[in-house]
């Protein structure tokens, strides 16, 4: 059974969806929206703009001069109890004029602090005609993922590089 996807796997996503947004990039940190970070190395030197259109999820147009060692976007997710769940997934439409491999995680907050990241196994390589991604985490087979934590995020890695980059669709779930 698919929850109520995306409203109770990343509450704020709905939002983002229905609002017309822009703005720049900050080297360090920028908040797209309540619970939708970009989050970056600051030795990247990231500038940029991000945009998110009527119908769209995120338009990235990212410069990045500097030697960094990340760049994600993070979606929060709403608590999340797994312990009767099979699966955790996303699915993403995307597209850019130059072909980038990009990677996702399952963060989870640890009760004694600090976090533990899953990464999915499938890597998303974009193109510059939309395409479909899928990934799942089979929940059984992740032993070092804490079926409950005090918070979660889907964490998507982009280029450490300058690019452009659309993310028309993007949605979390639960099965």
């Amino acid at each position: 059974m698919v929850s109520n996807f995306p409203a109770s796997v990343c509450p704020k996503l709905a939002l983002f969806h229905q609002h017309i947004s822009d703005g720049n990039l900050r080297a360090d940190s920028t908040r797209l929206a309540r619970g939708i970070t970009l989050h970056a190395d600051p030795r990247l030197q990231l500038s940029g703009r991000y945009t998110s259109p009527a119908g769209r999820f995120l338009d990235l147009n990212t410069t990045a001069p500097g030697s960094g060692d990340w760049l994600g976007l993070h979606l929060s997710l709403s608590q999340l109890d797994l312990t009767q769940a099979n699966y955790l997934g996303w699915v993403c439409r995307a597209a850019a004029p130059s072909s980038w491999m990009l990677r996702a995680c399952l963060r989870s907050g640890l009760t004694e602090g600090g976090f533990v990241d899953c990464f999915f196994d499938k890597h998303l390589l974009t193109t510059a005609r939309p395409h479909n991604h899928m990934d799942l985490l089979y929940l059984d087979s992740q032993p070092y993922l804490p079926l409950q934590a005090p918070w979660r995020e889907l964490v998507l890695f982009l280029p450490l590089q300058s690019c452009q980059l659309s993310l028309l669709k993007l949605h979390p779930f639960v099965l």
